[in-house]
Formats: structure tokens, C-alpha cells, sequence
């Protein structure tokens, strides 16, 4: 599969810092709201046919104590528009940057060289809109990242109890 220039802009390394940005001032919000410390930092990352480019981080805590941090993955991510884990002492969990409906499976039908049908069905059922998605590994099931969902991802990670 190739990608024309077009798309290959809709996948630009400023896009992806941005959304990052965006997720880790809304995460940050919320840890504050909990009582948790957070401190940003910088993650430089290199990935094929991308210039090496700086994304940032967020490193939760508290008390002093390490909870959990985020760190961007990267923006070419399969099914995906970029991706940040949550990374803790006991777990970890991917979450992904989804654009509309999601990602999409598309057929056509040929016959004689002519294209004489197409259809394209969503690929995950609950993904309404752009932003941050967690996908259940048992159901394969997305879940909009919101504070109740991040604080539980946090737990699950770190072991903190809220």
C-alpha cells in the first residue's frame, strides 16, 4: 500500500506533537484535580522515512513516588494516527489517535477492468470522533480516552488506588 504526498501530510510529525500536546495538557489536568505531581519532559523519536523530530512526555506522580509516565510511540501507527503509552510499574496501555469513524476496510468489485461497485465498512464500531482511543484486548472493543477511563488505565498500571 502506498500513500500519495496528500496523505503522507495528514501524517506530519507537527500534527502528531500537537495532538500529543493537546492529550498530555488534558491528562495533566486531570492528575492535578487527584492530587498527583506531574512533570513534563521530552522524547526524541525516529521513525522510517520521518526526520528524527522531539515529542513530549509526562511523568505522574505521588508524594515523590512514580506512578506512571507518557511517552509518545509515534505517528505511524497500523490502523492508527499516532500513538502514547501509559507506562507503569505493573502494566502498560497503548492509546491511539483515531481521525472520524476510525479506520475503514474497503472493497471493490471489478468486472471487465471497471470498477463496478465499492463499499468501505468501519473497523472499530465505537470510534464516533477524533481523539485519543484505549482498545479492550479481550472484546477489541475502542473507548474514548476521559478522565474516569484515564484514571482507571492509571491504576491499572501504577497499582495506586484513587
Amino acid at each position: 500500500m502506498t500513500e500519495s504526498k496528500t496523505e503522507q501530510a495528514l501524517f506530519s510529525s507537527e500534527e502528531y506533537v500537537l495532538r500529543v500536546t493537546a492529550f498530555l495538557r488534558e491528562t495533566s489536568g486531570w492528575c492535578t484535580d487527584h492530587g498527583l505531581a506531574v512533570e513534563g519532559g521530552v522524547v526524541t523519536l525516529r521513525e522510517e522515512l520521518i526526520a528524527e523530530y522531539e515529542a513530549p512526555s509526562l511523568y505522574i506522580s505521588k508524594d515523590g513516588v512514580s506512578l506512571a509516565k507518557i511517552l509518545p510511540v509515534g505517528l505511524r501507527i497500523l490502523c492508527a494516527r499516532g500513538r502514547v503509552d501509559l507506562i507503569g510499574r505493573v502494566a502498560r496501555h497503548a492509546l491511539l489517535f483515531q481521525v472520524g469513524k476510525g479506520p475503514a476496510l474497503s472493497t471493490q468489485t471489478i468486472v471487465g477492468g471497471k470498477t463496478t461497485s465499492s463499499s468501505s465498512a468501519p473497523l472499530l464500531s465505537r470510534v464516533d470522533r477524533d481523539g485519543w482511543y484505549w482498545i479492550e484486548a479481550q472484546v477489541r472493543r475502542p473507548k474514548r480516552v476521559e478522565e474516569s477511563l484515564f484514571l482507571d488505565l492509571l491504576t491499572d498500571v501504577s497499582d495506586y488506588e484513587f
